[in-house]
């Protein structure tokens, strides 16, 4: 018992032993909030599981990966809201048209749940039911005449390219507008609704590209809202300080600069934010009248900012602080510099 107690004393001293007890500590330690962070994301939404990863992210340091995961929550919030305005969209207007109703509800009836709609929503749902109605009445027309509704006629005129890409139904096209008779009306009626079918298809499309774009224009309005809620010094544009900027904007102004980030967005869907706001205010500087700058003044604009970047940076790293506090910091250099040059100049 005496040369093991002894054999156990030398094998602590080892320090590669000394090394393995205090890994198996951290494993022993480390296993309760494994098992607490596990629990935590099983019960989690998707939204809270993102905040996780991303505080985890930022206690980390990895200031870049939290950004760009960031980016990654608001567009699947954005996506969410639209998604579920869709559907709302294309309930009501499904239940209006079967109910013959000429306005919109207050609520619907969604998945044995009463919901309540949105009243930004009673325009498109009003163009919906008009949508589809005017489907409606085409294909009974297309059963009963055999002939392409004035509005699907129209339609297709307005876009040619419809026909152009398909062959087949450009004949098709051809033969039903022709006054010469030459058709049955049985095939004219089939031939029509294969026109109705091009057409409604189109709609739908631009309908999926509207809701896309609908879900950037929310992502960019969360950032908006996320901004005015934090106030100055949080978000920075060229040395501007957005707060400021969105203040200062008219109501026209500021829906331009909404647009133009949007636009930024569906080129760069994982832009983060600083990325959306200079998508934002470069293309709102080009819009507006009297904002447009020469190409060398843009150009030192973009090599002063990105000089102030590199200094925020540079104080963030050789002081250990946040970025609110390295902005600080070079506020008051700035400022004590020019109180030094007024003396000078004095």
């Amino acid at each position: 018992m005496a040369k093991f107690s002894q054999q156990f004393l030398q094998g602590l001293l080892q320090p590669s032993y000394q090394e393995g007890l205090f890994t198996a500590a951290q494993q022993i330690g480390a296993a309760p909030a494994k098992r607490r962070m596990q629990e935590q994301l099983a019960s989690a939404t998707p939204e809270q599981r993102f905040d996780i990863a991303i505080s985890q992210l930022t206690r980390a340091g990895e200031l870049e990966k939290a950004a760009r995961l960031t980016a990654a929550r608001d567009k699947y919030i954005a996506d969410q809201q639209v998604r579920v305005d869709t559907q709302l969209t294309n309930i009501a207007a499904s239940q209006m048209l079967a109910a013959n109703a000429t306005e919109v509800p207050k609520t619907i009836t969604l998945g044995g749940k009463e919901v309540s709609i949105p009243g930004r929503l009673s325009g498109d749902i009003l163009t919906e039911v008009n949508e589809l109605q005017s489907s409606r009445d085409a294909r009974e027309i297309a059963v009963t005449s055999g002939e392409l509704a004035p509005d699907y006629d129209a339609y297709i005129k307005a876009n040619p390219q419809l026909l152009e890409q398909n062959p087949m139904l450009a004949k098709q096209y051809e033969k039903v507008t022709s006054p010469e008779p030459g058709m049955l009306r049985t095939v004219k009626a089939t031939a029509v609704k294969s026109l109705i079918k091009m057409v409604d298809d189109d709609r739908a499309a631009r309908r999926e590209a509207r809701y896309g774009d609908a879900a950037n224009e929310v992502r960019v309005q969360q950032l908006v809202d996320r901004i005015e809620a934090r106030g100055s010094k949080t978000w920075l544009w060229q040395g501007n300080d957005m707060a400021d900027a969105l203040d200062d904007m008219s109501d026209s102004e500021r829906n331009t600069f909404i647009k133009q980030a949007a636009l930024g967005i569906k080129q760069n869907p994982n832009a983060t934010d600083n990325e959306i706001i200079n998508y934002g205010m470069s293309g709102m500087r080009k819009m507006i009248p009297g904002q447009e700058q020469s190409a060398d003044i843009t150009a030192e604009e973009e090599r002063l900012a990105a000089q102030r970047e590199a200094n925020i940076e540079g104080v963030m790293e050789a002081r250990g602080v946040s970025r609110e506090e390295a902005i600080e910091i070079l506020n008051q250099i700035r400022t004590e510099a020019n109180r030094r040059n007024r003396l000078n100049n004095f």
